[in-house]
């Protein structure tokens, strides 16, 4: 009876620990977690960003997240995102709504600290891309302020 149990047991923590933790989503190296590193504006280092921003990619969605330590509170925004044909550029939409949300809302808008336009569709020059460093470049077509995204694979 000992054997038998101990037969299932091993079966189960094999079939757990070799689960799927994509779900249908993974969509090669910039599948996962990324820690934004720095935002540079002008070619200056944005003194305000505080380090506490992450991007997760995951099928065609992009959520970003905004934590504060001090107060443990957390801030999630959602879009969605695509490759350019020619795979040079990433494109946001952040012109999701739902019942509770209109376009343009928090929580279809990228984070404030990014400097993104909210209820738009936004075009980021891939300029680095491996499993572990990620650089976008953005240039807002309303004022001409020039944008760096350095971001980091976090998990």
């Amino acid at each position: 009876m000992k054997t038998i149990s101990r037969f299932f047991l091993i079966i189960s923590l094999a079939l757990f620990f070799n689960a799927c933790t994509h779900n249908n989503g993974d969509i090669g190296e910039l599948f996962g977690t990324w820690k934004l590193q720095s935002i540079t504006i002008n070619n200056s280092l944005d003194t305000n960003y505080q380090y506490n921003i992450l991007w997760k990619f995951q099928s065609s969605i992009i959520s970003m997240i905004k934590t504060n330590d001090a107060t443990h509170d957390r801030f999630e925004s959602w879009g969605t995102w695509e490759y350019t044909n020619d795979g040079s550029q990433i494109i946001f939409d952040f012109t999701h709504f739902d019942n509770d949300n209109p376009v343009g809302t928090d929580k279809y808008s990228p984070l404030f600290e990014t400097h993104l336009p909210k209820a738009t569709k936004i075009r980021l020059d891939i300029k680095k891309l491996n499993g572990n460093e990620m650089i976008l470049s953005y240039i807002d077509d309303s004022n001409g302020d020039s944008y760096i995204y350095k971001l980091k694979k976090w998990l």
